[in-house]
Order: C-alpha cells, then sequence, then structure tokens
C-alpha cells in the first residue's frame, strides 16, 4: 500500500533541483510511520503544507496511508473518517474500505464493518488479510460458523496465526473445544510465542479443566510481555487446580502492581528515546494535554535520554533503560512527578506535574477477588470476607469480584444478598462457581427444591480436578442430604408396597443428589433391583422420551455435540432405563470423552447384566481403554 506515491516523489526529487516541500515532509513521515511512531506520522502528514497540496487532496493514496496511521495509533474514529474521505476519489479502493473495516470494527460497529470486510474483497478477492477481516466481523456478530469459513478461506491463500485464533476462539463459543485446541496447535506451529494463541491455548484448557495445561499456556502468555492478563488467568487455574497458595502470590503482585499510583503514560524507545506512545484516556497525562508522539528527557530533574539537538527528535542517547524510565512514572497513588518534554512545532520545552493514580481499580479488585476466593478454599472466611469487601470496593462489576462477595456474604448469613450479587451475568468460566452459590443460598433459605433443581440441572459441571468447586458440591450435597433422604425413603416405602415404577421416579431423586459415587453405586443397585422384579422394562417417561427423539435427529444430522445434552437430560429423567447408559456411552465414545464413556457402559452393564449385547458392551470397554491408553501417552 502506497509504494506507488513513495516511488513518485522520490523521482520528483531527483528531477526536481528544489523538491517540494510536501515531497520533503512526507518522507519524513513515512520514516516515522515506519518505525511505528504513527502519531508523528499523523502530525506530519496532516501539516498543511502536506494535508492542502493539490496532489494530495484527491489522491486516495494519500488518505489510505494517513487512516492506516490514524488506525495503528489506536485513534480509530479518525481512521475510518479518514478512509471515507479516501473512498469519495476511489470507491473500490481495497486499502481503504479495509482500513474502514478494521476500524469501524474497533468501535464497535460490526453492521457496518461487515459491509466494508465484503467490498474489501470483491476488491481484492485473492488477499487473505480481508478474509480475516471478514472472520473477525462474524465473530463480533456472534456468526462463529461463518467466521470460521472467513478464516478459513484466509488461511487457504496464507497461513495466518492470527486467522487461527479467530477459528479457535470461534470454537470456544461453540464449546467445541477439541475442534479449538487443534486451530491453536496449527496456529503456534507458525508462531510459537503469538501470546494470542497461548491465551486461547489457556482458555479452551481452562474450560476443559485440564488447570496445568491452562497455567502452562498463560504463563508462556504473559512471559512474552504482550499480555498482560494473561497474569490474572494464571492465578485462576492456579485457584482451580487447588494450588491456592501459588494463587495467592500471583494475586498478590496484581494488585500490587495496580495499586501503583500511574501518570497514564506508555512509553516508547521508537523512533528515538523516549516517546509517548500512549496516553491512556482520562488519565493525569491526558488532563495535562500530554499527547502522543511527545518525547520526554527528563523525570523528577533526572534526565533520561541525552538529546543532540532540540529540533532533531529521532537523535538521542538513553541514560537509562525503557524499564527504568518506566518505573520512574510510577509512585505512591497521591505524590507527584514533573515530566519534561519536547513537542514537535515547539522550541521551548514543556514541563507538567503530574499527580499519580490508580488507573486500574478493576485489575486491582479481580486481584483482591482471587485471593478472597483462595483464602475462603482454605477454610479462612473472615480474610476472604475482608478480602471481598476490598475488591468489592474498589470496584463491584467486575466479574470475579462479584462471585468472591456473593461467597462472602453467603458466609456471613446473608443469603438474599448473596442471591442479588451472584444471579448477575458472568463469565462462562465462572458460570459453574455462580450456580453452586446461587444453590448454596436457597438451600440456606430453606428452599431445598428450588437448590436441588439447580444442583442436579448443573450437575456435569461439578468434577473433582476442580478443587474448590468441587468443595463446593461437598457442602451442597451436605445442605441437601435431607431431601435426598425423604427421596430414598419414598422409594422403599413405595417398592415395598408393590408400586414399583412409582418407587423408580424416587429412586432417581435420590441417585441425583448422592453424596458420592459409592453412594451413587448403593443407590442404582437398589433402584436396578427393582427393575428386576416388574414383568417388563420401564417404559421411558414422556419428557425423557422428547430428549431422546430430539438427540436422535441431531445425530441423523451430524451434530453429536448437540446431541449429548439430549440424551444426558433423558438419563438425568429416568436413570432406571438401562438402554440410556449404553446409547449414551456410545455417543460420549464417538466425541471421544472416553472416561465417561466407560463409566456409563459400565452402569449399563450393571443394571443390564443378562443384556444379549453385553459381550459388545464390554467389547467397547476395551477399545475405549486403549484410546484412552494412547492419548495418555501422548
Amino acid at each position: 500500500m502506497g509504494r506507488s506515491r513513495i516511488a513518485a516523489i522520490v523521482a520528483l526529487i531527483a528531477v526536481t533541483a528544489v523538491a517540494p516541500a510536501f515531497a520533503f515532509k512526507w518522507i519524513e513521515g513515512r520514516e516515522a510511520y515506519d518505525k511505528g511512531d504513527y502519531a508523528l506520522a499523523v502530525m506530519i502528514w496532516t501539516d498543511p503544507t502536506v494535508a492542502e497540496d493539490a496532489s494530495n487532496v484527491n489522491d486516495p493514496r494519500y488518505y489510505s496511508w494517513l487512516a492506516t496511521a490514524y488506525r495503528m495509533g489506536g485513534n480509530n474514529a479518525k481512521a475510518a473518517e479518514t478512509a471515507q474521505r479516501g473512498l469519495r476519489f476511489n470507491p473500490k479502493d481495497g486499502d481503504l474500505l479495509w482500513t474502514l473495516g478494521a476500524a469501524q470494527l474497533a468501535l464497535n460497529q460490526a453492521g457496518q464493518a461487515l459491509a466494508a470486510a465484503q467490498a474489501a474483497i470483491a476488491a481484492q478477492p485473492q488477499d487473505p488479510v480481508n478474509y480475516k477481516l471478514l472472520a473477525d466481523v462474524d465473530f463480533a456478530l456472534a456468526r462463529y460458523d461463518d467466521a470460521i469459513t472467513a478464516a478459513r478461506r484466509a488461511i487457504e491463500i496464507k497461513p495466518m496465526p492470527a486467522a487461527y485464533y479467530t477459528i479457535a476462539a470461534c470454537y470456544l463459543q461453540k464449546d467445541d473445544l477439541g475442534s479449538g485446541l487443534k486451530a491453536v496447535r496449527k496456529g503456534l506451529e507458525l508462531a510459537p510465542q503469538d501470546p494470542g494463541l497461548l491465551e486461547a491455548l489457556g482458555h479452551l484448557s481452562l474450560r476443559d479443566s485440564r488447570f496445568d495445561d491452562a497455567a502452562a499456556a498463560f504463563a508462556k502468555a504473559f512471559d512474552t510481555g504482550r499480555s498482560p492478563d494473561a497474569r490474572r488467568w494464571l492465578a485462576l487455574s492456579r485457584y482451580m487446580q487447588g494450588s491456592y497458595d501459588e494463587a495467592i502470590a500471583l494475586a498478590s503482585v496484581i494488585v500490587a502492581d495496580a495499586e501503583q499510583g500511574r501518570t497514564g503514560i506508555t512509553l516508547t524507545a521508537i523512533p528515538g528515546p523516549y516517546f509517548v506512545g500512549n496516553v491512556a484516556p482520562g488519565s493525569p497525562a491526558a488532563r495535562a494535554g500530554i499527547q502522543a508522539g511527545d518525547w520526554i528527557y527528563k523525570i523528577d530533574g533526572t534526565k533520561i535520554a541525552k538529546q543532540k539537538a532540540f529540533r532533531n527528535i529521532n537523535a538521542g542517547t538513553a541514560l537509562v533503560s525503557l524499564e527504568e524510565a518506566a518505573a520512574m512514572l510510577k509512585g505512591t497513588p497521591g505524590s507527584t512527578v514533573a515530566v519534561k518534554l519536547g513537542r514537535r512545532g515547539k522550541m521551548v520545552p514543556i514541563t507538567v506535574t503530574l499527580v499519580r493514580e490508580v488507573l486500574d481499580a478493576g485489575e486491582a479488585a479481580e486481584g483482591y477477588a482471587v485471593q478472597a476466593l483462595c483464602y475462603r478454599a482454605k477454610g479462612d472466611v473472615e480474610r476472604a470476607a475482608a478480602l471481598a469487601e476490598a475488591a468489592a470496593t474498589l470496584k463491584t462489576d467486575t466479574s470475579w469480584a462479584r462471585t468472591a462477595r456473593g461467597f462472602a456474604l453467603l458466609d456471613t448469613g446473608k443469603p438474599d444478598d448473596a442471591l442479588a450479587v451472584v444471579r448477575t451475568n458472568a463469565d462462562r468460566t465462572e458460570v459453574p462457581f455462580r450456580q453452586a452459590a446461587l444453590a448454596l443460598c436457597l438451600a440456606r433459605k430453606g428452599e431445598i427444591e428450588k437448590a436441588a433443581a439447580i444442583y442436579t440441572e448443573n450437575h456435569d459441571m461439578f468434577e473433582p480436578r476442580n478443587a474448590p468447586l468441587w468443595r463446593e458440591r461437598t457442602a451442597l450435597v451436605a445442605a441437601l442430604a435431607p431431601l435426598r433422604q425423604a427421596h430414598l425413603d419414598t422409594a422403599r416405602r413405595l417398592e415395598t408396597e408393590g408400586k414399583i415404577p412409582e418407587s423408580l421416579a424416587e429412586y432417581g431423586g435420590a441417585l441425583q443428589l448422592a453424596g458420592d459415587e459409592e453412594d451413587a453405586a448403593t443407590l442404582r443397585g437398589a433402584m436396578f433391583a427393582a427393575v428386576g422384579k416388574l414383568p417388563t422394562p420401564p417404559e421411558l417417561p414422556e419428557e425423557a422420551r422428547r430428549h431422546v427423539v430430539r438427540g436422535e435427529l441431531l445425530i441423523k444430522e451430524g451434530d453429536l455435540k448437540a446431541a449429548l445434552p439430549e440424551f444426558t437430560a433423558a438419563l438425568r429423567l429416568a436413570p432406571y432405563v438401562p438402554k440410556l447408559y449404553y446409547n449414551s456411552a456410545l455417543l460420549n465414545g464417538q466425541l471421544k470423552r472416553y472416561g465417561e464413556a466407560m463409566r456409563l457402559m459400565k452402569i449399563y452393564l450393571q443394571a443390564a447384566p443378562t443384556a444379549p449385547d453385553r459381550r459388545t458392551a464390554e467389547d467397547e470397554i476395551y477399545k475405549w481403554e486403549f484410546l484412552l491408553e494412547q492419548i495418555k501417552e501422548s
């Protein structure tokens, strides 16, 4: 993009005794752009000698370069506006259309970005970045299958790590973890240190309860230096795997860093020491009028860079490291820091005194929340409540801070207040914790039936690998124990009275609230013994039949993943029907959930010891055992 424009300028300079002023400025802006100083490039290219030159005013290539510089500098509103100006002169300019779409997407204008992406593809059908843009727009519109198709088209033209990231993100939203992991691994083959792909790997692993893998991925992402949020997810991974002290230590660092006073200035050493690369909106630096592109050479009277000439902004020698310079800008909230800086077009340096502020209360709140959850899991509910209160005081609307607050209110005997907190929206990884808290709140209020309904509906979310969630399950099962016993007592009474079909539903109710696998096996044994007293196999309840029919239809359509919840729901409603275990086992096996497939098939053999397909069922178990061994070895 723009190469012909530069070539034309170079040729102009070569044949002209005195080159036009705009030509020199254009090249100066291009040098800044190539060095990554987009704010300086914009400043130069919007100078009247460039912007008002007749050869630029009507040239879409000028607007293309300027719009891209705006976008790369983070000013997407100006990028979109500039791209639209350029498109007036060439509505089919692919570069301008792509920049317009990318800027609109960043501005959360996905509908408008979709039209721009489609137009960019029509203008440049062999450019992979256009399909990548379309994939990102489709993702923003929750059109995940379309996004996957567009990203795959981009990869067909040219393998792109970013396209694999989009595919993985789509599969994560579709809860197809296996396909998401495949996409991530292919992307990491191209770019092993890509922070986005590493984070995606972490989230996919976290969702699949593989906490060791999640922690390793988030740690690598954070180590790249380009994924600060990965540290919080690393702490949460440690929390979920039960490494509470490690999670607390990580969260403590997050809090300490987030609670430092800051100015809002992000420094960069490009194109020379030391430039303001970015200014956080609403920060002390922003309110003081500091701009991206300003260069700093003194902080609190200490010279951090030696400038050869005040007007030669690209020349200079660093006197401290970039990390040291950035650290000098931080300090105790409320303290002041004097910054001496230069600005293009200003012959006299500017000295600004800034009051440091905590700029990211949400990050600190999440750090306190992780600590609170860990201390609660360790049994220190008083300390957990204090930390949860600290998180809520800093920022009440952060996701995990709400969860910590809900548990703290529950532990301090305020279930009504806790209910109001945990019923709000949550991150998908957090949903099981919110559901556990919700059920516990209802149980504490004496609404046992409602609590049991939430627990049984979300039963599959609870598993031993998630240490704190399994702890919540233990507490919840204990709270629901009276209801389990009531179901069991009723089942036994009905069986004694010869009302076997009625007793089976009660056995099923008790089974859903079993304390552990040993308890569940005992209840299933009693239930299947009752089934054996019937002259014919028990019939499916109508609601269970509805789920089976839906599941079978989904299997015929090839959507095995969507069929699984239907069979799971049917099994929950009629756990006394042996064939449901058999069919659910086969479906889990097809989905490569071999551990669950073996568990269900063994229950089928317990339920139907004389079934004619017993040998087939046993052979399936042997096959799944072998496949599971291969996965563990790899």
